[in-house]
């Protein structure tokens, strides 16, 4: 039993609470304090979604008022994981975090095969570490940093930082938040104006899933919801049939390409199942809370709304009940009569002048219109052909020239690609036809993998600001280039060419 708890900060992590008071109680055997807090058993280790927590409440103080579901709604991030989850999903995980289970409460909420991944170290604000120092002389580990997505404290507007202290070592060592492995020096924000403004709409709306929100719905309901405001911004029909290429397109005017690629979002046009394409279909698949939030902030609505709202309307089926104001006879004699006066004269031609009657006499006795009206007898010959083999050289020397001037142009990096190829000749779809062969293999030959496309912003990024007079730094060069700052391959890529290059700082 535990004899005393810590004083428990608002917003904190579990993980947080039980560092603290191992630390303040000096045990030093993990598997003593373990044995102690879990009566033995741990089980499955999360810093998100921890396990066996009715033990950890039967071994308090007496005196303590904490329960079981204080500490998963309050200290866990099963709020944030289970926001756009059905009712019993959610209470499925919510009693494994409670007892000794072996499922992977992880797994349960879709993090195993998401492509939207948390950050694999611990992270913290500088203003908000330093607010705690001087009040209480300790801080902690908070929820709110830890959501895949948070870039900007909502509370100071100021950038979260990575600590020293990987996800595993948390767990395993029970690390706090100190001076050892944070501090408040402020970081350097480099990014765009408007990716601040973004984050900081995200974080309002993530903020809302943590404290707030304790409503679950179902995944059906929440897709009728996007199509009825999908239909407000035109982007769906009266019926409910979406407008794929028109809500891409409007996606990538609301978020710059750069700010979903922070926010492990990006959108490839080119793949015919992109994440956004799925999205909006009616499926079972799991999605990402912060993919959520991205699609209900381009709808440009809170996501209180969506938890508060009880009726949807979605996809409509109509059903239209014709009823002939004409008897079949008359419209038959009236179409007859309209051959016969125009001798010669097409189905084309024979509805230009009477399109009323060829409406209803089509819709109502097919069969019939189709065996006396006569048909066209002869084809017009085609006026031309194309040469493929000529249009094939012309395309493969603009696809060339494309590719110098997506080279040369001014700013951040373009990734060359048959995309931006094509944007760049300004031709869309006839630049794929299968009979330009030429163009269709310099086209792979040239599209870029993303290592080169991430080597040549790292380059791009490093001259810019030696150009500007910064100093350059890994960290530095990373949030220049927009890659943000939980990606190890890409510190481990600058700190290779800053090496290569002898400006390692």
């Amino acid at each position: 039993m535990l004899n005393f708890l810590p004083l428990v900060f608002e917003d904190e992590l579990f993980v947080s609470i039980i560092s603290r008071y191992k630390n303040m109680c000096g045990m030093i055997s993990k598997h003593a304090f373990e044995r102690d807090l879990f009566d033995g058993w741990e089980g499955r280790k999360s810093v998100w979604l921890p396990q066996n927590l009715s033990a950890v409440v039967s071994n308090l103080p007496p005196n303590s008022k904490i329960t079981v579901e204080e500490l998963i709604q309050n200290h866990t991030m099963y709020p944030y994981y289970t926001a756009f989850l059905s009712n019993e999903k959610s209470n499925t995980i919510f009693d494994c975090m409670g007892i000794k289970s072996g499922k992977s409460n992880e797994s349960m909420v879709g993090l195993g095969g998401s492509k939207v991944k948390p950050s694999n170290i611990l992270r913290y604000c500088p203003l908000c570490f330093q607010i705690d120092l001087e009040r209480y002389g300790e801080s902690c580990w908070r929820r709110l940093p830890q959501i895949p997505g948070a870039i900007y404290c909502p509370i100071h507007e100021v950038l979260y930082k990575d600590s020293n202290v990987l996800i595993t070592e948390s767990r395993n060592a029970y690390i706090c938040a100190d001076e050892d492995v944070c501090n408040y020096e402020l970081a350097e924000d480099v990014y765009p104006t408007n990716f601040k403004e973004l984050n900081l709409r995200y974080m309002e709306n993530a903020s809302y899933l943590l404290f707030h929100n304790q409503n679950r719905i179902e995944l059906s309901f929440i897709i009728q919801f996007y199509i009825d405001r999908l239909r407000e911004k035109q982007i769906a029909s009266n019926i409910g049939s979406l407008y794929i290429d028109g809500l891409l397109e409007a996606f990538m005017q609301y978020y710059p390409s750069d700010y979903l690629e922070l926010m492990q979002s990006e959108v490839n046009l080119e793949q015919k199942a992109n994440w956004l394409r799925l999205f909006v279909r009616s499926n079972n698949k799991n999605r990402s809370p912060l993919r959520h939030l991205l699609f209900l902030q381009f709808l440009n609505v809170d996501v209180q709304t969506l938890f508060n709202t009880d009726n949807v309307i979605g996809k409509r089926s109509i059903t239209i009940n014709r009823s002939p104001l004409f008897s079949i006879e008359e419209r038959r004699k009236s179409w007859l009569k309209l051959i016969e006066e125009n001798p010669g004269a097409n189905r084309s031609q024979l509805k230009e002048i009477s399109k009323g009657l060829h409406t209803w006499i089509c819709a109502h006795d097919w069969n019939w219109y189709d065996e006396v009206t006569p048909k066209v007898t002869k084809r017009k010959s085609r006026i031309g052909t194309v040469d493929w083999e000529k249009r094939d050289e012309e395309y493969l020397q603009l696809a060339r020239q494309a590719v110098q001037t997506i080279l040369k142009a001014e700013g951040k990096p373009i990734r060359i690609t048959p995309r931006s190829i094509r944007y760049a000749v300004g031709i869309k779809r006839s630049f794929h036809h299968p009979k330009l062969v030429k163009t269709g293999q310099y086209l792979k030959e040239v599209t870029e993998d993303i290592q080169s496309y991430r080597i040549r912003k790292i380059r791009w990024a490093i001259d810019e600001m030696i150009k500007n007079g910064q100093r350059l730094t890994v960290y530095k060069v990373q949030l220049y280039a927009g890659f943000g700052e939980g990606n190890k391959e890409i510190k481990r890529e600058i700190e290779r060419l800053l090496e290569k290059e002898g400006r390692y700082l």
